[in-house]
């Protein structure tokens, strides 16, 4: 088959990553891949995020041309085709079997193209009205195009909000690389979170429970990583400003309490690549999580609404030495009997090609 990925701009993020996991995948099965990219990113953001994300076009588009229309030697792996595109239209994407729109963006552009260019699809990994005009993004889930989404959370929020609905195929996760076979626990232990610009990720909760943590138990470390730092938070907790792929799988194995404190996701990747690398999770029950975790079995799940539950997660992972290395290792089971790659793909494939 003849497959097209639409997306809008190439980034080191947990979504890009997914969708370069099904194109490298769907290559390597003997389909024909092409990613198409815009050179200059979509900028469809609101207030100061918009002005901020200006800043970032140009400098994303410099480097693109700069390096011949290559990708950064950081970003992701891959085997297939990827064109950079001033326009989008039915002369610059070409005709094939199957065409994806990966966002709320490019579901639009999706919608357009000829009947030539393939079936058309709606890769839906999250609610995306994040400082977007939700007017746009909303009727982008109505469009005439196959929807796909990463969790049957969204999937019940797309049929609930909008009467919309999608087939729904979980993530998988790569545990050739995302893997702890050696695992030692750490004394003290060490407690890992990320930092992110975006208010549903919650970065706030992942450090006022660090602090109260850190004053009943003043030897543990915390580690903490994200692109940038977002948030001010104490001296003692050590801050890894953008780190590569294998720095992040170290930082995973190297820790032994994942805080997750998203108040909503459409999947959650993080804490289910911490669970792949025996790093126990403490956190809340959003996105796909439930689907991939069970609480007091393979994690400690906590309430959004009670700040003081996910203290007393961690509280009884730390006081319970026993049980942080059974949630450890419950958690890597679980994660690798339901988030399979294979699997993923072979539905993801039956899907668009109809089978």
């Amino acid at each position: 088959m003849k497959i097209n990925f639409i997306v809008p701009e190439i980034s080191r993020t947990g979504g890009m990553r997914i969708i370069f996991e099904y194109a490298n995948r769907l290559t390597s099965r003997g389909h024909d891949v092409i990613l198409y990219t815009p050179i200059i990113p979509f900028n469809n953001y609101k207030g100061s995020v918009r002005k901020y994300y200006l800043k970032y076009q140009i400098n994303y588009a410099k480097n693109i041309i700069m390096n011949g229309k290559k990708l950064p030697d950081n970003i992701y792996r891959h085997n297939f085709k990827i064109k950079f595109l001033w326009l989008f239209n039915n002369y610059t994407v070409r005709d094939a079997d199957a065409v994806i729109a990966t966002s709320w963006t490019t579901s639009y552009i999706v919608n357009k193209l000829n009947a030539s260019k393939g079936k058309k699809f709606y890769l839906i990994q999250d609610y995306e009205n994040w400082n977007s005009n939700e007017t746009y993004v909303d009727k982008s889930y109505s469009l005439q195009l196959k929807r796909i989404t990463v969790s049957e959370y969204l999937n019940d929020l797309l049929l609930r909000k909008f009467n919309s609905d999608s087939v729904t195929i979980l993530n998988g996760i790569d545990f050739g690389i995302f893997n702890n076979p050696n695992k030692v626990f750490n004394e003290p232990p060490v407690i890992l979170f990320t930092d992110h610009i975006l208010e549903n990720k919650n970065t706030k909760a992942a450090i006022e429970t660090s602090i109260k943590i850190h004053k009943k138990y003043p030897g543990v470390r915390f580690r903490c990583f994200g692109r940038s730092r977002y948030h001010t938070m104490p001296e003692y907790i050590e801050f890894i400003t953008d780190p590569s792929e294998e720095e992040i799988i170290q930082l995973y194995r190297g820790s032994d309490i994942f805080l997750f404190t998203s108040l909503y996701e459409g999947f959650g990747l993080p804490p289910a690549e911490a669970m792949a690398c025996k790093c126990a999770l403490a956190g809340n029950r959003s996105g796909a999580v439930p689907e991939f975790a069970e609480h007091l079995k393979s994690a400690m799940f906590a309430s959004p609404e009670n700040p003081d539950e996910l203290f007393s997660c961690v509280d009884y992972l730390l006081n319970n030495r026993f049980e942080l290395m059974r949630i450890s290792d419950e958690g890597y089971e679980k994660v690798r009997n339901t988030l399979d790659w294979n699997r993923s793909v072979n539905r993801f494939e039956e899907l668009i090609s109809d089978k």
